[in-house]
Parts: C-alpha cells; structure tokens; sequence
C-alpha cells in the first residue's frame, strides 16, 4: 500500500465504472477502508478529479509520439 497507488485506484475507479468523485465521501467507502487499513487517509474528490487530469494528460502525450 502506498497513498499514490490508492489514489491511482481510486482515478481508474472512477474512470472507467463511471463514478462520481465524491463516491470517496460515501461513510460505508470510509467504513470499508477503515476495516481494511486502519488509519488510512482518504483523498478529497477534488484530489480524485486532479489525479484523473493528470492521468489523461500523460496518457495523451504517449498517444501523440505514438
């Protein structure tokens, strides 16, 4: 487990099944990774959404050298 990997989970979660970002303010999400990984810190939707750009961007570079 590191925080960037759950963040990356968390963009392609909600990338690719169609989620809203604030699926990371659900109190069962927050239940769920509390019983999971104690103390682990959820990231805002906004970090979500940012992650998710940041994501696409790169990814598009990549495509245009392609």
């Amino acid at each position: 487990y590191t925080p960037a990997m759950h963040r990356a989970v968390l963009a392609l979660r909600c990338a690719t099944s169609k989620r809203p970002f604030n699926m990371v303010k659900d109190p069962y999400y927050a239940i769920e990774v509390e019983m999971l990984r104690p103390g682990t810190v959820i990231p805002h939707p906004s970090t979500i959404s940012r992650d998710i750009c940041t994501v696409y961007s790169e990814a598009a570079k990549r495509v245009k050298e392609y």
